[in-house]
């Protein structure tokens, strides 16, 4: 099995595969596997060869030709698809190993042969983030408390722990800049310090900010933006020593630790991410 489908908020279009009754039938692909890179480089008088100062990956371009199908039962249908491509969407690659996913825009459309009830098309995608992400989000507690009283509680034992360190499997073969939930579950904070540490890269994210109970703090690290539940922007309260652009998940394991100074304020702390991907041929 082999789709490709395209959507936003004015609908989708599905590509399907050879053998599939898909209106628009994809017969060959290009752009899902690795992209180009661009790389600065210097060269020295008297020297051999070159030095790479720096290695950019450039935006992934994505071409799908097949044949549509024209007749009077499609005529409305087809114009409904060319007006979803006016509009930036997602580009989302399902086979039977999988989904994954990618933010593009239809850059070029071109009608070929009309062959009987069939034209030849060929259609264009840019993405300008080059990289392909699971379908589905992953979601990980961090920190939270884990309660034991229940009807097989018996003494001695403990009344709940709270685990504050996890470690975090990453499945990408990208770097990932992940997003992480915050709320407030008990007690009030007044000056607060709470810190995310990634011990596996050495990355830190501190925010000095009193949260009072029931407060749902974000932290999206790929937006580079913190707010609450109301929309407010705390981005202010992130310390001086802190960098968005300096704090990934890496493939393999993570140990991500999240330490709260206020122990008067019972919080839960989640780390969310989708994995990433150079390529989406095996998927």
């Amino acid at each position: 099995m082999f789709n490709i489908k395209f959507y936003n908020e004015l609908g989708s279009v599905d590509f399907g595969g050879g053998g599939t009754e898909a209106l628009w039938k994809v017969t060959k692909a290009e752009g899902l596997a690795f992209c180009g890179k661009t790389f600065v480089t210097a060269k020295y008088s008297g020297t051999d060869g070159q030095e790479t100062c720096d290695v950019v990956v450039n935006p992934r371009t994505i071409t799908l030709c097949g044949d549509v199908r024209i007749d009077s039962s499609s005529k409305n249908e087809i114009a409904s698809c060319l007006a979803v491509f006016e509009q930036p969407g997602t580009l989302e690659i399902n086979t039977n190993f999988g989904k994954r996913t990618i933010g593009a825009k239809c850059c070029d459309f071109y009608q070929g042969d009309r062959k009987g009830k069939y034209m030849l098309f060929t259609i264009q995608f840019i993405c300008d983030d080059p990289y392909f992400e699971d379908a589905v989000r992953t979601e990980v507690y961090i920190y939270k408390k884990i309660p034991y009283l229940d009807g097989e509680f018996v003494f001695p034992g403990m009344f709940s722990e709270r685990i504050s360190r996890t470690n975090i499997r990453y499945a990408g073969n990208c770097k990932v800049e992940p997003v992480f939930f915050i709320s407030v579950d008990e007690g009030r904070d007044g000056d607060n310090v709470l810190i995310i540490k990634n011990h596996t890269s050495g990355e830190s994210l501190t925010l000095n900010y009193g949260a009072v109970m029931g407060e749902c703090i974000t932290i999206d690290v790929k937006k580079r933006k913190i707010y609450n539940q109301e929309g407010e922007s705390l981005l202010q309260y992130l310390s001086d020593d802190s960098f968005f652009d300096g704090f990934h998940l890496c493939s393999g394991d993570n140990d991500i630790e999240v330490i709260n100074r206020n122990s008067n304020t019972g919080i839960t702390v989640s780390c969310c991410f989708a994995n990433r991907y150079s390529e989406a041929v095996y998927v």
